[in-house]
C-alpha cells in the first residue's frame, strides 16, 4: 500500500488559492516528501488509485466533490462559508484514504482547509493512538488516519475586528492569521489614508476579509469638545469634511464600507444643555442621507458609545435604518476594557438584548467587544501623515510581543473564568438570525506575530457559540496556530 499523499484541485486563484496553499503549507509540514499537487484534469486513473488523495473545491463546480456527495458520503451544507471534512477510505481504492474538503463557496473552501488544520491535525488525528510514541506527531502521514467527517457553518455572518490602522505592523500576517480563525471582516480606524491602502483591500479580500475603513464624523481625543460650540454651522462643517473625505481618500481603496465614531465617547447624556443622543442621530441621519444619495450601495456603520445615549433610545432609534448602529461601552465584560470585571453582566445583557431589537425586526445590528488589547493612550499621537499600513520588521515585531504577553497573560486568566459571559452575549445575537456584525477590538496585541487564546476563544464563538463553554475552551486550546502567553 503507498502512503504517499498527493493534492487534486479544480481551481488555483484568489481565495482558493490562499485556501490551498495554507493547507499545503501545514501538510508538508508532517511529510518528508515533496507533496504533489495537480488539477484534477491533469491527474490519471491510475494516479486516483494509487496515491492517497486530498481534493480541495467548491462543491458546484468540482467534478470529483459531485461524484463522491452523489455517493452520499458528504454532504456540504448549502449555505454561505459553509463546509465538509472528510477523512476515511477513497473510492477509488479502498486501500488508500482520501481526505475531501468541500466548500459551498470559495470562502467555505478557505475556512473547511482552516478547519482541518486545527481541528483534525491538532486532534482528531490522534484519537485512540499512542501519543507518548516518538514520530506520532511529526508523521501522522505514515500511518492509517483516523476517520472523521463533519459540516459547519457560521451562526454570525460578519465575524470581525476592530483596530487602529498604525498598529497592524505586517497586514499579511495579519490577515492570514484571521482567516486562521475564519474571521472574515476588520474595521481599521486611521486619521489618515494608508498610501498603500488599495494594497492591503486587495489581500484582505484574497482571504474573504471585507475591509472597513473608519474615519472620525466629529470625534477627537478631547472629550469631544465639539460639543461645546455645537449648531448648524458646526454640522454642516463635519459633513463637508465627511463627503470629502470618503470622496478623496476612501472611495478609490475599493473597500467594502466605512465605520465612523462621532461625540458620544461620553459618561454624560447632556453637554451644555444638549442632549448627545438627539444630536448624534440629527448628525448622522444628514450625513449618511448625503452618502446615501451618491453613492445608495454604500456599507456605513455608526460606532455608538451607550454611555452618552443608554437613557435616551427613543432617540437612537430614529437611526436611519440602512445603517449599522455598532454598540460599545454597554457594560460589563465582554464590553468592558478589562475582562475580570463582570459585576453587572445581568444588565449588560440585558440592555444587549434591547438593542438588537430597537429598530425593527431587521435592525442592522453590532458590537464591540472588548477584553483583550488596546493602544496605551500615555503614549498615543495622531498620525497626520500619510503612511504605510503595516510595514514593521520581524525583529520589532517579536520584541513587542514580548511585553504585550505581560498583559495577555492577566486578561487570558480572566477569559478563562468568565468566557461565558461572551457565550451568552453571542447567543443572543445568533438567535436573531440576521445580519449582525460582532467585533473584537484587538490592537496593537500582535496577531501578526502570534494567535493568543482569548481572540481564538472569541472567533470560534462566533462561528459555532451551541457548545458548552468548556468545550470551546478545550477545542480552541489544541490548535496549534493559538499561544497562552508567557507559556
Amino acid at each position: 500500500m503507498n502512503r504517499r499523499w498527493i493534492v487534486i484541485f479544480d481551481n488555483y486563484s484568489d481565495i482558493e488559492k490562499r485556501a490551498i496553499n495554507l493547507l499545503y503549507a501545514e501538510i508538508s509540514d508532517k511529510l518528508n516528501y515533496v507533496l504533489p499537487i495537480k488539477n484534477s484534469n491533469g491527474i490519471s486513473n491510475e494516479e486516483f488509485k494509487s496515491y492517497n488523495i486530498i481534493i480541495v473545491g467548491k462543491a458546484s463546480d468540482n467534478r470529483l466533490i459531485e461524484e463522491i456527495e452523489n455517493q452520499n458520503i458528504i454532504q456540504t451544507p448549502k449555505k454561505c462559508e459553509g463546509y465538509s471534512i472528510y477523512v476515511g477510505n477513497s473510492i477509488y481504492n479502498a486501500e488508500n484514504q482520501m481526505i475531501v474538503i468541500s466548500g459551498f463557496d470559495s470562502a467555505g473552501v478557505l475556512y473547511g482547509c482552516m478547519d482541518f488544520c486545527n481541528k483534525y491535525l491538532c486532534d482528531v488525528a490522534f484519537k485512540n493512538k499512542d501519543i507518548w510514541k516518538d514520530g506520532t506527531y511529526d508523521n501522522m502521514f505514515d500511518n492509517k488516519l483516523n476517520n472523521w467527517c463533519i459540516g459547519s457553518n457560521p451562526v454570525i455572518k460578519r465575524r470581525a475586528i476592530w483596530t487602529w490602522g498604525h498598529v497592524i505592523y505586517d497586514y499579511r500576517d495579519f490577515f492570514e492569521n484571521m482567516a486562521r480563525l475564519r474571521l472574515n471582516e476588520i474595521v481599521i480606524w486611521n486619521d489618515v489614508v494608508p498610501i498603500n491602502a488599495k494594497d492591503v483591500v486587495e489581500y484582505a479580500h484574497s482571504l474573504n476579509i471585507k475591509v472597513i475603513w473608519g474615519f472620525a464624523w466629529g470625534w477627537d481625543t478631547k472629550l469631544n469638545n465639539i460639543l461645546k460650540n455645537y449648531d448648524q454651522n458646526t454640522l454642516k462643517e463635519i459633513k463637508q469634511k465627511v463627503l470629502e473625505t470618503y470622496k478623496n481618500q476612501y472611495l478609490g481603496t475599493k473597500a467594502d464600507g466605512i465605520y465612523f465614531q462621532s461625540f458620544t465617547e461620553l459618561n454624560e447624556e447632556i453637554v451644555n444643555g444638549k442632549c448627545v443622543a438627539q444630536l448624534v442621530t440629527e448628525l448622522v441621519n444628514d450625513i449618511a442621507g448625503s452618502l446615501f444619495n451618491l453613492y445608495p450601495n454604500l456599507h456605513i456603520q455608526f460606532g455608538l458609545h451607550a454611555t452618552s445615549v443608554k437613557n435616551k433610545l427613543e432617540y437612537i432609534k430614529n437611526v436611519d435604518k440602512r445603517i449599522f448602529i455598532v454598540w460599545e461601552d454597554c457594560g460589563s465584560f465582554p464590553f468592558e476594557y478589562y475582562a475580570d470585571k463582570t459585576d453587572d453582566f445581568k444588565n449588560t445583557l440585558e440592555f444587549t438584548k434591547n438593542t438588537l431589537a430597537l429598530r425593527g425586526s431587521d435592525e442592522k445590528w453590532g458590537a464591540v467587544l472588548k477584553g483583550m488589547l488596546k493602544l496605551d493612550w500615555t503614549k498615543f499621537e495622531h498620525v497626520t501623515e500619510p503612511f504605510i499600513l503595516g510595514q514593521r520588521t520581524n525583529n520589532f515585531i517579536k520584541g513587542r510581543q514580548i511585553n504585550k504577553n505581560r498583559i495577555w497573560k492577566l486578561q487570558q486568566a480572566s477569559w478563562l473564568k468568565n468566557a461565558e459571559c461572551l457565550k451568552q452575549v453571542i447567543e443572543a445575537v445568533a438567535e436573531t438570525d440576521r445580519d449582525c456584525v460582532v467585533q473584537a477590538l484587538v490592537e496593537d496585541a500582535m496577531l501578526e506575530n502570534q494567535i493568543m487564546l482569548p481572540v481564538a476563544l472569541y472567533a470560534d464563538m462566533l462561528w459555532d457559540c451551541n457548545r458548552d463553554v468548556y468545550e470551546i475552551v478545550e477545542q480552541v486550546s489544541k490548535y496549534r496556530c493559538v499561544q497562552y502567553a508567557n507559556i
